[in-house]
């Protein structure tokens, strides 16, 4: 009997999940692939797999830091990477931005991530879009590291 009811359960959510390859299945994906490394003081890389879609791929690329006083993320100056165009749409495509900040006084802390917003356009028109923040756990498809965000200590 409890065999039957687990069985049944993974038929209904086989059923209810999206079809392998649909296109709003395929979701892009931000993480930091570079934070202040040795030979590249104070600098955050952002990096974004971008699937296929109905049209051009557009990304811009924004730097945010956390604001420990008020607990917000804000905009980082020079944080933003600006509008491009990263791919037709016929294949997925990655791309990415590395920002340079100043690297903060002796027991400071600067904690950053990033936001990427994803748009497939045709011409000028807007088809789908997408906004996504920075996460770990994509080293592979990243080619290298990935965290979530990126600490910048000294």
């Amino acid at each position: 009997m409890r065999r039957a009811a687990v069985l049944a359960a993974l038929m209904m959510s086989a059923l209810a999940a999206p079809a392998q390859g649909a296109s709003d299945s395929l979701q892009p994906w931000a993480t930091v692939n570079l934070c202040d490394a040795a030979d590249r003081p104070g600098a955050m890389g952002v990096r974004a797999g971008i699937p296929a879609g109905p049209g051009a791929q557009w990304m811009r690329v924004r730097a945010e830091w956390y604001d420990a006083g008020t607990r917000r993320w804000s905009l980082a100056q020079g944080g933003d990477g600006g509008w491009s165009r990263v791919g037709s749409g016929k294949h997925g495509v990655l791309g990415g931005t590395t920002f340079t900040f100043p690297v903060p006084a002796a027991g400071s802390v600067l904690l950053l991530r990033g936001v990427v917003r994803v748009e497939w356009r045709r011409g000028k028109r807007v088809i789908r879009k997408r906004t996504v923040r920075t996460h770990g756990g994509y080293a592979k498809q990243a080619g290298g590291e990935s965290w979530a965000q990126c600490v910048i200590r000294r």
